[in-house]
């Protein structure tokens, strides 16, 4: 009787295949979606406390930099460091006197946290402010909580994004999760 059940099933057709594998592809982009949500796009962020600096990590957009250098002038800090590539020196926001634009060593969040570390060794920090994008959050604590060696207090600014670029930030920011671990703290 069992041996003829499984011979009247029909094979699966070709159509029914794919429309399997498309069905999982898309369950597999709902569930990544709803699991990047708190990461990306509602990610935990801190409330200003007074600290020892003010860190923009880059790219310094206009927002990250607003905001640093509106913490600065309500008394938050009383520096701003901005992670700018060697190319933009003269970037305008580099010329005031209460901030210093910098170049890390990679040109990565692990490169802004190793020099937040180098930073903290020299002036005795034990608190960061730092400023990312908010999609940038998430990776950017788990980050300098393991490599910076000061207490970071995270900000994000809400920086526009298209439905291309959300996708890239998932994929981008995931990726960079998975080096975090990989890499660690390495210098290089």
């Amino acid at each position: 009787m069992l041996d003829e059940l499984e011979t009247t099933r029909p094979a699966p057709t070709r159509g029914r295949i794919v429309a399997r594998w498309v069905a999982a592809a898309l369950a597999f982009l709902v569930v990544i979606g709803l699991a990047g949500l708190p990461l990306y796009v509602f990610p935990r962020t801190d409330k200003p406390v007074k600290a020892d600096a003010v860190v923009v990590l880059g790219p310094g957009t206009p927002q990250r930099v607003d905001l640093g250098t509106r913490l600065v002038a309500e008394g938050y800090a009383s520096h701003l460091y901005v992670s700018t590539p060697a190319s933009m020196r003269d970037y305008a926001p580099c010329f005031n006197i209460d901030t210093t634009c910098f170049t890390p060593s990679p040109t990565t969040t692990r490169g802004e946290a190793r020099f937040t570390l180098d930073e903290a060794r020299a002036h005795g920090w034990s608190r960061v402010i730092v400023i990312t994008g908010d999609f940038h959050v998430s990776r950017a604590r788990f980050i300098f909580d393991r490599c910076s060696g000061v207490d970071p207090v995270m900000l994000g600014t809400d920086e526009e994004r298209t439905a291309f670029g959300w996708v890239y930030q998932y994929a981008y920011q995931s990726a960079g999760f998975v080096k975090a671990v990989i890499v660690g703290c390495a210098k290089s």
